[in-house]
């Protein structure tokens, strides 16, 4: 059943991670694509950039592949991008025609605690509360990939 009214806060997901690694070691984890692609999905999946040009206008594109052979990509555009700090960019899967679908804003803040770091990820503009605990699945799945990335490698 499709919702007849969603609330605005039905639209956002948030999500704080604290991850044992000091901040820039997890920036780069993040925003370096060779690294991103050794964490990146939930599982079953994996996710590699196809483009990436990290600076306000730039545009990605991210492919997800499924163990089973499914295959999405995501695209978007970077709005902000402050160094060891904060990751503003749209999102959207592009549909089986290669047009973008609803374009939603994910923002990252990533903050020093000592050696460790504190990352919240917000994701809003959901049109459903169903797409927003869609994600909120995937973006969980990714988060706990990237805390087992940053155990195992130490670059």
């Amino acid at each position: 059943m499709a919702d007849v009214a969603v609330k605005s806060a039905d639209t956002v997901l948030s999500i704080t991670r604290v991850f044992d690694a000091p901040r820039e070691r997890v920036w780069r984890a993040f925003t370096d694509p060779v690294q991103a692609s050794k964490w990146l999905g939930p599982g079953g999946w994996t996710g590699t950039y196809k483009s990436s040009n990290m600076n306000p206008g730039g545009t990605y594109a991210i492919e997800m592949r499924h163990e089973d052979g499914d295959e999405m990509v995501a695209t978007g555009t970077f709005r902000e991008v402050v160094p060891m700090e904060k990751l503003v960019y749209t999102w959207a899967w592009l549909d089986e025609a290669g047009k973008p679908g609803r374009e939603t804003l994910v923002t990252v803040t990533f903050r020093a605690m000592g050696r460790k770091t504190e990352l919240t990820l917000r994701h809003e503009g959901f049109e459903t509360r169903e797409s927003r605990d869609s994600h909120n699945g995937g973006w969980n799945g990714c988060l706990d990939k990237l805390a087992e990335y940053l155990k195992r490698e130490s670059v």
